[in-house]
């Protein structure tokens, strides 16, 4: 990747499908080599990457508004859009695992007069395209409210498994 002071349409043009011209964070005109797409025949193991790949794409318009908001809310302020931390926790479950992680559709926050807790509907897809799809209700454990002045601040409730991997849930803040 380069640096680059001036540059022409007719620059672009002339250079098109050789060096790519882009702004680097939308801020910084840069050129590198042209990107190229590996060429069928694929490993298995990029096929089955490219697969991951697409049904995480295809799993975002799942999402309920109330789940796509808190999404939006954690990438205030931070580099990655929400839909690039999605994709990274989804593509870095299948690195680890071979599997695609479960994905919070939507939640909501219950209490009663002791306790509190969070309900979430889960889908779980598999990349075997023949295996059925699974969409399940989840709750967390339960915090008893006395025991919230313990607790340090601001509260935030995500999916991680019993391995302490995240799952592709975003952090959501529960207002004491």
């Amino acid at each position: 990747m380069a640096k680059v002071d001036k540059i022409t349409g007719e620059t672009i043009e002339r250079l098109r499908g050789k060096v790519d011209f882009y702004l680097l964070r939308g801020i910084t005109p840069v050129a590198r080599r042209w990107p190229k797409k590996p060429k069928p025949p694929y490993t298995a193991l990029q096929a089955e990457a490219m697969a991951v790949f697409k049904i995480a794409q295809s799993s975002k318009k799942r999402i309920s508004n109330k789940m796509l908001e808190a999404w939006r809310k954690n990438a205030t302020g931070k580099r990655e859009a929400w839909y690039d931390t999605f994709t990274k926790i989804i593509m870095g479950y299948w690195y680890k695992n071979r599997s695609i992680a479960p994905i919070a559709l939507d939640y909501s926050i219950k209490e009663n007069e002791i306790e509190f807790w969070m309900e979430l509907s889960i889908l779980q897809l598999f990349i075997d395209q023949t295996t059925q799809e699974e969409i399940y209700e989840m709750e967390t454990l339960k915090i008893v409210k006395k025991d919230v002045e313990k607790y340090p601040k601001p509260i935030y409730f995500t999916l991680y498994d019993e391995e302490t991997t995240r799952l592709v849930a975003p952090y959501i803040l529960w207002q004491v």
